[in-house]
């Protein structure tokens, strides 16, 4: 099955480009090349019709608009970490000929990578940009899959036993990323992650019961 990788740059000529780039991956992945819309939020609103499995942006977004007249208010640094805010963790990439003005914007350091690799060629003892690419959609993957597995056995687990309190906090955040991470993906109801509240309050008043005790 191939991987759907999602292309954003302001440029017919990039898009090109980093198709005839991506043809080396053979059929690993599905590029689907795009325009920059007018906002971020439209943009974002894109993205999520596409549903992609990566996300690669050129980091300037509003420099050679030659395909539409409209302004760009936003960068590729802002456009990932906007959908990362949305999306823990998911497989973006920012690519650009001024990295050093990238890195000093994005909070992950290594999500930015040099354009020049889409012409220059890279080299044969290092993994090719689609290679990580693909390694990063695996290990996205894999964290979800061991993200139900361990809410799955947590479940299990509070039906036949008491829970202590990280375990409740953790089904909590384990719940919240899922549903970050997946479209389809059902929520706990909001009374399962409640007693996580219940149970920590019931701790607190325990706790001033026997500090009210050791006081009288």
């Amino acid at each position: 099955m191939a991987y759907k990788l999602v292309f954003i740059d302001e440029e017919k000529d990039q898009h090109d480009q980093f198709m005839d780039y991506m043809d080396a991956a053979g059929e690993q992945f599905e590029v689907v090349c795009l325009y920059p819309e007018a906002d971020l939020e439209s943009m974002i609103n894109r993205l999520e019709e596409c549903h992609p499995d990566a996300i690669v942006s050129d980091f300037l977004l509003n420099e050679m608009k030659v395909n539409f007249k409209y302004n760009v208010p936003y960068n590729g640094v802002e456009l990932v970490q906007s959908y990362r805010d949305m999306r823990p963790g998911f497989p973006c990439f920012v690519i650009t000929s001024y990295d050093n003005d990238a890195v000093a914007e994005i909070e992950d350091v290594n999500l930015v990578y040099v354009k020049g690799l889409l012409t220059n060629g890279e080299q044969s003892n290092k993994a090719k940009f689609y290679d990580r690419i693909k390694a990063q959609i695996e290990k996205y993957k894999n964290a979800i899959e061991l993200a139900q597995k361990e809410l799955n056995k947590l479940l299990k687990k509070r039906e036949s036993d008491t829970l202590d309190m990280a375990e409740e906090e953790r089904i909590v955040d384990l719940d919240n990323f899922l549903e970050k991470s997946l479209d389809n993906y059902t929520s706990l109801p909001s009374q399962m992650k409640d007693s996580k509240n219940l149970r920590h309050l019931t701790s607190i008043l325990d706790n001033i019961d026997t500090l009210l005790s050791k006081l009288n």
